[in-house]
């Protein structure tokens, strides 16, 4: 009975043993020592590719030859199997029935018979090959995201939801002094700031962000405490990684920046995660030039979402390798920096190509990381134009300057006019202030004018001020304007002189004429501090420029306390000398052709013999060009030239001396002398006051004034 049962339990274990044998989902091969296939399950021939075991088993005479892709590997396999005497565990790779290869894991034991020979082996085989080949991925796509996590250019951590730094990249190893050892799971960011109230107030959004997204800034500022305790301002962005509670932050060190307001959002690419929220572009490709990645900006820019085609058709549209491609140095393990521009947008971009290595340091793959960089491109592109333009320019005008004869008004070539004009050119290049230098009647004016005309300010007003005619209860209301209501007689807001000329030039002539008070009032304008309206609150800051002429010395003034020297300074930046007519005699020709075509009847030629010429060379001309303008113009309209006590007739061309102011003094000769020529005036225009004022180069009133002080008088002289 107890055999008979014996017998019975083992036909059932065995019976379970065949059907477990059969239904196995991992194959199951006993081989002989040689190799030969005793026996296989139905999984075993389907990781091998048959559909039927018998098939399988008949098949294969020696496994080694037959399903190992490397023979040899079976005997070491053997010898180490025999030599432990236990289960052995390893990984193959095996050759299927259609010649593809698999990657299984296998498991073998020893069976031995009685006297310890080997009987068989049995093999446990699990085919592995699609976990390894998404092992093999994974790996890829960490070293990837690894290597666009360590040249991201900033410092960046990855946070966990209990705060603690999961990774770091060298960015935060030179921004913080802390090694990535000493960080990474080891410490929470909290050690990184420097202030409570930013820790309590960064705490309180590193927790909602995890909650709720909802009203809490990706972006702020914070100051960082290294190792070292050195303080760092720093601009912070953190993003939630998608599907994780942990957080993405970059930091980037702005305290050399802190102090000029500059908005890094405009300049730094958004960071979202380690690579979705970058702005730029972001590409790895292997050697032979096959995309492997692109990040989201570039497949929306692209249109193009699968990897597997070559870089240079993609993204640049070109059907060979880039020419400013390095591909050779960066597969060597060299970083290339460069800016290019697109053939296909033909926008400028800056690109840091870097080496990606595998686990044993060869280069495997190149990132590429684009920056758009085509506004900054095209403005160095107009200043390069713009300079050279200016220096051409340039070169034109000094060059067309040296034998001119004539700048805007002004008329004269002699060697002291070619310097002046030199000056004008330089004054106009600048906006800093001028102070025109010379006598009465040298032109100072004309200079100002030529000035304002060759300067960027052109297009706006040139306001002339003649500080000498303004009363000095009145001047700080004509110089700054005022509202209405400010006294009696302002019925409405009157704009002054330095309204009159936003963006463009104040003329001040006779500078030496403002009384100190004015100028202090002047001098916060000219610092930048602006005026304010006469009855007015609203303090106004002016964009002008201001020319200045005097007679005077300024220095003198100083010396003096007629002026301040911080005011002097102010204006006296581009100081330019108006050289007296006596001077530069040589103009004298040019400009009595120039007078002379000014003021000359129509239609008439009007002669002036050779002994005039040479009385107009002689003459030392005190007025300068003013006066020698008035005498062309007498000279003109009465037919006599004579200035101080010489007169030349036109139609004697001989000297007439007046010998009827013998024994005169000296000013009442001067006097007499004064009121024949009024006189003679007054007859020739049929005494109209208006005309003769003109002829005479002064004002009406001062023409009425003159009448009356040397008593001139219409009935009179009839």
């Amino acid at each position: 009975m107890e055999e008979e049962k014996k017998d019975c339990l083992m036909e059932k274990e065995l019976s379970l043993y065949k059907d477990m044998f059969e239904h196995s989902p991992i194959g199951i091969i006993h081989t002989t020592l040689e190799g030969k296939v005793l026996l296989a399950n139905p999984a075993l021939a389907r990781i091998f590719g048959y559909d039927e075991t018998d098939s399988f088993v008949s098949s294969i005479k020696n496994i080694a030859k037959e399903l190992y892709v490397d023979p040899d590997r079976r005997r070491v396999l053997v010898d180490l199997s025999l030599s432990q005497n236990q289960l052995l565990n390893f990984e193959n790779n095996f050759r299927r029935k259609d010649g593809t290869n698999i990657i299984c894991k296998v498991h073998v034991r020893t069976v031995r018979k009685e006297d310890g020979s080997v009987k068989f082996f049995e093999s446990f085989i699990e085919d592995v090959t699609a976990q390894k080949r998404i092992s093999e991925e994974l790996e890829k796509s960490e070293n990837i995201y690894r290597g666009i996590f360590e040249n991201t250019g900033a410092g960046t951590i990855i946070i966990g939801k209990d705060m603690t730094i999961l990774l770091a990249n060298a960015g935060i190893e030179k921004l913080t002094g802390y090694s990535k050892e000493e960080l990474e799971v080891r410490e929470k960011w909290s050690i990184l700031v420097a202030f409570p109230e930013e820790l309590e107030m960064m705490k309180t959004y590193h927790f909602k962000r995890r909650t709720s997204s909802y009203n809490v800034p990706i972006e702020y500022y914070f100051t960082l405490k290294t190792k070292a305790g050195q303080m760092k301002n720093i601009f912070l962005r953190v993003d939630m990684i998608a599907g994780t509670e942990n957080s993405v932050a970059s930091l980037i060190d702005i305290t050399s920046l802190k102090k000029a307001e500059i908005s890094l959002r405009k300049s730094q690419s958004r960071l979202s995660g380690i690579l979705e929220a970058f702005q730029g572009f972001i590409y790895i490709c292997t050697e032979d030039y096959v995309l492997a990645y692109m990040n989201k900006s570039l497949k929306d820019v692209t249109g193009k979402h699968e990897n597997g085609d070559k870089c240079f058709k993609v993204i640049y549209g070109l059907d060979r390798p880039c020419q400013w491609c390095d591909n050779d140095r960066i597969f060597k393990g060299d970083t290339v920096k460069k800016e290019f521009k697109s053939p296909k947008n033909a926008r400028w971009y800056y690109a840091v190509n870097t080496p990606i290595l595998d686990m044993d340091d060869k280069v495997v793959q190149m990132q590429a990381v684009l920056i758009d960089i085509n506004e900054r491109k095209m403005a160095e592109d107009a200043i390069m134009e713009r300079e050279q333009y200016l220096k051409k320019e340039n070169i034109r005008l000094r060059a067309s300057i040296k034998d001119r004869y004539k700048f805007g008004g002004i008329i004269g070539k002699s060697p002291v006019m070619q310097v002046v004009y030199e000056n004008i050119l330089r004054a106009a290049a600048i906006d800093a202030n001028v102070v025109i230098y010379g006598e009465s009647g040298t032109g100072k004016e004309l200079v100002a004018k030529a000035i304002h005309a060759a300067s960027d300010r052109s297009r706006h007003r040139l306001v002339p001020v003649n500080c000498g005619a303004i009363s000095q209860h009145l001047i700080e209301s004509e110089f700054f304007g005022y509202k209405k209501g400010a006294f009696t007689g302002a019925g409405t807001d009157k704009p002054g002189y330095l309204d009159h000329c936003e963006h463009g030039t104040l003329f001040l002539d006779e500078l030496g004429e403002i009384n100190i008070e004015m100028q202090v009032k002047l001098l916060r304008v000219l610092e930048g501090n602006g005026f304010t309206p006469v009855g007015g609150v609203e303090v106004r800051k002016p964009d002008i420029r201001i020319i200045a002429a005097t007679n005077r010395n300024l220095e003198e003034l100083i010396e003096k306390g007629q002026m301040r020297k911080d005011f002097f300074y102010r204006i006296h930046i581009v100081p330019i000398y108006m050289p007296p007519l006596r001077s530069r005699k040589e103009d004298i020709p040019l400009l009595v052709e120039h007078f002379f075509e000014k003021y000359k009847p129509s239609n008439s030629f009007v002669p002036l013999a050779g002994n005039m010429m040479d009385a107009l060379m002689q003459y030392d001309w005190p007025g300068n060009v003013r006066e020698l303008e008035n005498t062309l113009q007498r000279y003109l309209t009465i037919n006599t030239l004579d200035f101080l006590n010489s007169r030349i007739n036109r139609s004697s061309e001989k000297y007439e001396l007046n010998h009827s102011m013998d024994g005169l003094t000296f000013q009442a000769a001067m006097k007499e002398f004064e009121k024949k020529i009024i006189s003679g005036i007054l007859t020739q225009t049929h005494w109209n006051r208006t005309q003769s004022a003109k002829i005479l180069g002064m004002e009406r009133k001062t023409l009425y004034l003159k009448m009356k002080s040397l008593g001139i008088d219409k009935l009179k002289s009839c």
